[in-house]
């Protein structure tokens, strides 16, 4: 009996110590960069992310940093900010962009995030969100083990920062996400001018199924 009462005091202390991490990851997408990845390349581009974690307390954020700089790739200008009370580490780091085709190699491969291109074959491209569970899981693991903060997918957003940095004006498909700031639950067709750029926002919907299959298709580009 004493055994299993001191069992459910350390769990308790273990759920008040594990006090919880969250974050932010935000990719940049240039249209440019979808419609030169259709035509194929022989090495996919690498596309700019900021990455944004709650830091625990300063003594961790050089450990913070270096967890980071194991999942994502050329991880640098890392810095620090302070919102509602709570202080984060901030860092800059790039990602792929990636055909469907390339799927596999997304998921056997070391990167956590992807940026995936979908030729639909009629002019259109459509645009994924890859999320590789294995890769975040070693994260939020290490976030556990290393620093007792607790973090999960349910603790982080994922947002793509789609510009229009071609000469013509785009249309943009967008369903089941947050387009700068609203919310679309049906399929709405946004039209990009030159220079024009939207904040895509994952839902938690979207998200999770992203963290569950690898992959979710979050718009179409035409």
């Amino acid at each position: 009996m004493l055994s299993k009462r001191l069992s459910t005091i350390g769990l308790l202390l273990l759920a008040l110590l594990l006090t919880g991490c969250g974050g932010s990851i935000i990719t940049d997408l240039y249209v440019q960069d979808i419609f030169e990845t259709l035509e194929g390349l022989e090495e996919p581009l690498l596309t700019s992310t900021t990455i944004t974690v709650e830091s625990p307390g300063d003594e961790y954020n050089d450990q913070l940093i270096e967890l980071l700089e194991k999942s994502f790739r050329d991880v640098r200008n890392a810095r620090t900010t302070s919102q509602d009370y709570s202080s984060y580490v901030v860092v800059d780091a790039k990602v792929p962009i990636l055909m469907l085709e390339d799927f596999e190699q997304f998921w056997n491969g070391d990167d956590a995030v992807a940026i995936f291109v979908v030729d639909m074959e009629d002019g259109t491209a459509g645009l994924g969100l890859g999320l590789n569970s294995d890769k975040l899981d070693v994260l939020f693991n290490a976030f556990a083990e290393q620093m007792w903060e607790a973090a999960s997918i349910e603790d982080f957003t994922f947002t793509v920062k789609l510009y229009n940095d071609a000469r013509e004006p785009v249309f943009t498909y967008l369903q089941g996400v947050y387009a700068n700031g609203t919310p679309i639950a049906y399929e709405e067709v946004f039209e990009m001018e030159r220079r024009d750029s939207m904040e895509i926002l994952l839902g938690d919907v979207a998200r999770d199924y992203a963290y569950r299959e690898g992959l979710v298709i979050i718009g179409v580009i035409e």
